[in-house]
């Protein structure tokens, strides 16, 4: 019998998108969507930028997607309703230097970017947030199957415990 797996957040309920510009809209990428926790990023303007427990990335976005090829990595990428600027984006990473804890993680940039409020914890807690705030237009995937199109259930723990064993 297979298993069921619990999401904490599923993007059924949004459009899934046929195309998307990385040059013009601003997105959430999201990496190992199959996996707990998944690492997430954001792109405006052609350029990414993540918060990694080695340090930050800041790559054009053709890049990424050739490392994602070529790693067979799976990426779901979320078009926000957002103005955000490559200058915006960099004033907020150049604070961090490298994610350690649930507190300071790969999401924590981004959460500041974004604006978002102190109780968004975990990916599920943003994508909810922005869900609330009409802030989604839809998602892209060219690797994620629409089955496979959620966020899964994981805990602030798991994440402490992927950055501690990343930094041993």
């Amino acid at each position: 019998m297979k298993e069921q797996l619990k999401y904490e957040f599923r993007f059924d309920h949004l459009p899934n998108l046929s195309s998307i510009s990385e040059d013009n809209d601003v997105l959430i990428w999201i990496f190992h969507v199959d996996k707990i926790p998944p690492h997430i990023g954001i792109s405006s303007e052609g350029v990414f930028f993540s918060l990694k427990s080695n340090g930050k990335d800041r790559l054009p976005t053709n890049n990424v997607n050739q490392i994602s090829i070529n790693k067979g990595i799976k990426i779901l990428k979320v078009k926000l309703r957002f103005e955000l600027g490559v200058s915006d984006i960099e004033g907020v990473y150049k604070d961090y230097t490298c994610a350690i804890s649930a507190e300071c993680s790969c999401l924590s940039p981004i959460k500041k970017a974004l604006s978002m409020p102190e109780k968004v914890m975990k990916l599920s807690d943003l994508l909810n947030e922005l869900l609330e705030r009409d802030l989604i237009e839809g998602w892209y995937s060219n690797n994620v199957s629409y089955e496979e199109a959620g966020i899964r259930a994981y805990d602030i723990f798991e994440i402490n415990a992927r950055l501690k064993k990343l930094h041993a």
